[in-house]
């Protein structure tokens, strides 16, 4: 049956996606940009992407709880994908064809590199959007959580999240020259392991399947291990704090409180859209910044910044990532959604089932309707029919 939505993470959700848009629109987009106006404030932590690609694994471990490997990697792809090509796709078409001479040397081979999530193994090639980081390095977590699922448990489960943590950071310095080392730890987003660990420690422990001081000499370590890779300890502390609060929804109750209920519906629905805002906000919204500079200033380029991403994200939840998931995940569905159905089938044959797991403060499995980078939020408990699409589990 259904259950009440929480709404904590869809405030976690819309915090760490702010993060984003202030930290680019500040920081990233005037030193990038010289014709931008200076900032009134630099937003300068850059922690709000990797908090959601923490959220995300937690809820891709309470969807993979349920058993259903295939099942969950199939509803992740399908909305994960269609709305990362079409972003990619438009935003290409508009810094190719429609920004100012000079904006951008994106050619076809950056294009069609990016479409196909490899540009952390093609170094040479541009990004289209820098945001677009998280998406290979999550869907190389979801294929890996689908094939691990029902064959690391226990002790070795939390072996393996120490080796996240411990194994990047020890083979760094070997990574750093040029060649195959240096090729497959960029291309596995080696250095960003620890994320997964800390999404999937939270959960554990959210289960009652880890202890509180296991918790936290896993988090100390991987927020250590944060600072190593990115050389920054004032963004690692922001981390820190973001990452008390994904502990404390996780584990706590819901923050159904008078100032926070009385913007749930806004919330809720800037929560729904925020994966689409995530995709379209950075090189779009510098473009339309550079639109209003010259009768602007400021405070105009940073409303229209957030508000383009704003109207930008809801066309392209409304018009491309829901009305694709539909299509993909449909009981009736069509040529290509049934085989992508059944090549899942086939792999989930020899994955065998995880298994359901006892009542506890975390969410059951829902269908998910939302990968999250940026990473999306989930219902809490209970039971959902299998044709269901959650707008929170993501």
């Amino acid at each position: 049956m259904a259950t009440k939505r929480r709404i904590n993470w869809d405030v976690l959700r819309i915090l760490a996606v702010l993060c984003v848009l202030l930290q680019h629109a500040t920081r990233v987009g005037p030193a990038n940009h010289p014709e931008l106006s200076r900032p009134v404030f630099v937003f300068g932590l850059e922690f709000g992407a990797s908090t959601l690609v923490v959220i995300s694994t937690f809820f891709a471990c309470a969807a993979l709880a349920k058993g259903e490997p295939a099942r969950f990697l199939r509803n992740r792809l399908a909305r994960l994908l269609p709305a990362y090509l079409v972003a990619a796709l438009g935003t290409y078409t508009v810094l190719r064809h429609v920004a100012p001479a000079g904006w951008s040397e994106l050619t076809p081979r950056d294009l069609l590199v990016n479409v196909l999530m490899l540009q952390s193994w093609f170094p040479d090639a541009r990004l289209v959007d820098v945001s677009y980081w998280t998406l290979p390095i999550q869907v190389t977590g979801f294929v890996a959580g689908a094939l691990l699922a029902s064959r690391v448990r226990g002790r070795a489960l939390k072996a393996l999240l120490w080796s996240l943590v411990v194994v990047p950071v020890a083979i760094k310095d070997w990574a750093i020259p040029e060649g195959l080392i240096n090729t497959v730890y960029n291309g596995l987003g080696a250095h960003r392991a620890q994320l997964f660990a800390i999404g999937v420690a939270i959960w554990l422990w959210s289960r009652g399947r880890l202890g509180d001081r296991h918790l936290f000499a896993l988090l100390t370590a991987s927020l250590l291990a944060q600072a190593w890779h990115t050389v920054d300890l004032e963004s690692t502390v922001g981390f820190g704090v973001l990452l008390v609060g994904v502990c404390a929804a996780a584990g706590g109750r819901d923050w159904d409180i008078a100032p926070v209920r009385l913007l749930a519906r806004p919330i809720r629905w800037l929560a729904g859209i925020s994966y689409g805002v995530y995709l379209v906000h950075q090189e779009l919204g510098y473009l339309v910044m550079a639109q209003v500079a010259p009768d602007g200033g400021p405070w105009v380029e940073l409303a229209f910044f957030i508000g383009s991403a704003v109207l930008l994200g809801w066309l392209l939840t409304t018009f491309v990532e829901r009305p694709a998931h539909r299509l993909l995940t449909a009981s009736r569905p069509t040529v290509a959604g049934l085989l992508l159905t059944a090549r899942l089938h086939a792999a989930q044959s020899h994955l065998g089932s995880v298994g359901a797991v006892p009542f506890s403060r975390a969410p059951l499995w829902r269908p998910v309707s939302h990968p999250s980078t940026s990473a999306a939020a989930p219902l809490t408990a209970g039971d959902a029919s299998l044709s269901a699409v959650s707008p929170q589990l993501r």
